[in-house]
């Protein structure tokens, strides 16, 4: 053997076992023969697959993800929670699924178990989204009453801004500023449009339309649980969405999801809209597939009439279920993943980070000029959807009749109407108030 390569040997396996001698020092069971996951399929495993090889290295613990679909991935989470089974000893999960994991008592508080202690590197909102009961916001009857804890930290730190082509117009700041940046470029004849809608029915327009509404200092409740989304606020807001910046949009916008939006602005056709981060590095900034690499900027929601901005969050969370039996373990790969040290590779990885000082970080937003933005929105704070489990059949409700607004099978009016009562009636039905 070369020596240079034993003497390196040598240094490794003695850094190996005095971290193997740190580890069991700390106090830390025996090391599981290995970890398992449940995560959800697709790009949001993109920067955890990345960093895996490094903990497998400096904790000798391997982690096997088990991979299921997004309806399949949350059944497949109940059932073993019901059962208190020992299936999985992490998971990721989608923050609006925190309010019927934290009522049901399924998941372990990480503060009250382990001593978890808040890092100031980490956006409050982080912390918040992954409490219950939720510290703002109404409160699900019955929950109030219950200590808060913290179940969850944010893995995938999604939040919405907003994109802009800053080789043709300038960084908008209120929806009045994206109007005029519309007017200045749309020409359908190119085509080039000045906005671009994800309006497909359900939780693609809900999504859209979200940070819209709330511009608008319109709410869909208040701190009771009562609708109060059927005001002049709202109506204001669906009437801008559904008429003025479709007016700048491409036809047949009322069927795009994600993909149809990103294409619009990858190919060049659309100036400005909405975008969340792993459409920026699977789509719009790859070479690959994009147009318009380098051409794109990247700033927070504008703000509505009242001067408010209302960027939507939609992290993914790690958490431990009661049912596990490596709950230690499983923790410190919770620290370990979020550490500031991990944050880096798991952003080069594909992952999208939540740390100030990685978001901050003057290279790193050279290599993701997006990251700043990120920063922005978090520190907003950005807006989470209501913190209920009734969540996804008022987004259904609400994503039918705002499309059919955007269909112009609706006025604006008649949608939040419609809405409105069909969301009071399926609260009412669910116990909220009588």
């Amino acid at each position: 053997m070369n020596t240079g390569w034993a003497k390196l040997a040598v240094v490794v396996l003695g850094v190996l076992l005095l971290t193997s001698t740190a580890i069991e020092g700390a106090g830390l069971p025996p090391k599981p023969a290995k970890l398992t996951m449940a995560v959800v399929a697709g790009g949001e495993t993109k920067g955890l697959k990345a960093i895996l090889p490094m903990w497998e290295r400096e904790m000798g613990v391997k982690v096997e993800l088990v991979e299921f679909p997004y309806p399949t991935l949350y059944e497949k989470l109940v059932t073993a929670f019901q059962a208190n089974a020992s299936t999985f000893d992490l998971l990721i999960a989608d923050d609006p699924w925190m309010p019927k994991f934290g009522s049901e008592g399924w998941l372990v508080p990480l503060d009250s178990t382990f001593g978890y202690k808040r890092d100031n590197d980490i956006f409050p909102v982080v912390y918040d989204l992954g409490s219950w009961p939720p510290p703002r916001g109404p409160v699900p009857p019955g929950e109030a009453s219950k200590p808060r804890h913290l179940y969850a930290i944010t893995l995938v730190g999604n939040v919405e801004f907003f994109l802009y082509r800053k080789d043709l117009v300038s960084a908008p700041t209120t929806w009045n500023d994206v109007v005029s940046n519309a007017k200045k470029v749309n020409n359908p004849g190119q085509p080039l449009y000045g906005f671009v809608i994800r309006g497909a029915k359900g939780n693609p327009v809900i999504s859209e339309f979200t940070p819209v509404l709330l511009s608008y200092g319109a709410r869909i409740f208040d701190d009771n649980w009562r609708v109060t989304l059927n005001s002049k606020a709202a109506i204001d807001a669906l009437t801008f969405f559904t008429k003025t910046l479709k007016s700048y949009a491409p036809p047949g916008v009322a069927n795009y999801d994600a993909a149809e939006r990103a294409r619009e602005v990858a190919t060049g056709r659309a100036a400005q809209g909405f975008i969340w981060p792993a459409e920026i590095t699977d789509i719009v900034e790859n070479p690959s597939v994009s147009q318009v690499v380098g051409k794109l900027g990247y700033t927070l929601a504008p703000a509505g009439p009242g001067g408010k901005h209302a960027p939507l969050i939609g992290n993914w969370l790690l958490a431990i279920p009661k049912g596990s039996t490596n709950q230690r373990w499983a923790y410190e790969f919770i620290l370990w993943a979020t550490s500031a040290k991990v944050q880096k590779p798991y952003a080069m990885g594909g992952g999208i980070p939540f740390r100030k000082s990685v978001l901050l970080d003057a290279q790193m937003n050279k290599t993701f000029p997006f990251f700043k933005a990120m920063a922005d929105s978090l520190a907003a704070p950005p807006e989470w959807r209501p913190r209920t489990s009734e969540w996804f059949a008022v987004e259904a409700i609400l994503g039918t009749h705002v499309n059919a607004a955007l269909a112009g099978v609706e006025t604006p009016e008649e949608a939040i109407t419609k809405a409105a009562r069909e969301i009071e009636q399926h609260m009412k039905e669910a116990g909220y108030y009588r």
